[in-house]
């Protein structure tokens, strides 16, 4: 039973949890900043021409580097994050206990670890993340949308970047 629920929570390519995982803890991690009044930052990225990966390589390649991007990922985190492959080339951390400009740093680090890392086969790879911090009372999917806002003025403004939520 324990091996079917390990099944239901993760993404099969990169061991990492799936979205319907996340959606669970997200609103579990709200609460729990609400009741007690503690920061709670998300941040959301993916992999910069991950199609042209894809189109050039093939998608076997691609998965590799999914997968290898999951490995880097799982040694910049802390054991409180809460990391989860969204779908497609897309990544969720959720960061408890975390500032906007805790979430930051941490976002900085990891496009800094991952434009550094030597990909198997492609070699260069880089992300683009957007960042936001939990403002009182917003949804879970206001709170994802104006993570995914950042992220998407991050591409916009010549990806490779971490950009910050208004």
């Amino acid at each position: 039973m324990e091996r079917f629920k390990h099944l239901a929570e993760t993404d099969r390519l990169t061991g990492l949890f799936n979205k319907g995982k996340f959606n669970e803890v997200l609103k579990k991690e709200i609460e729990r900043a609400k009741r007690y009044k503690r920061p709670l930052s998300l941040i959301i990225f993916d992999i910069d021409h991950f199609k042209r990966i894809n189109d050039t390589y093939g998608h076997k390649v691609g998965d590799e580097v999914l997968r290898e991007l999951a490995k880097v990922i799982k040694s910049i985190i802390r054991k409180t994050d809460f990391v989860v492959r969204w779908g497609g080339e897309e990544f969720v951390i959720l960061a408890p206990e975390t500032d906007l400009d805790g979430a930051l740093k941490l976002a900085e680090k990891l496009r800094q670890t991952v434009e550094k890392h030597q990909f198997p086969t492609v070699k260069n790879v880089t992300i683009s993340l957007g960042v936001a911090q939990y403002i009182d009372e917003e949804t879970p999917e206001e709170f994802i949308i104006r993570a995914d806002m950042a992220l998407y003025k991050a591409k916009e403004n010549g990806r490779n970047r971490v950009e910050v939520a208004n």
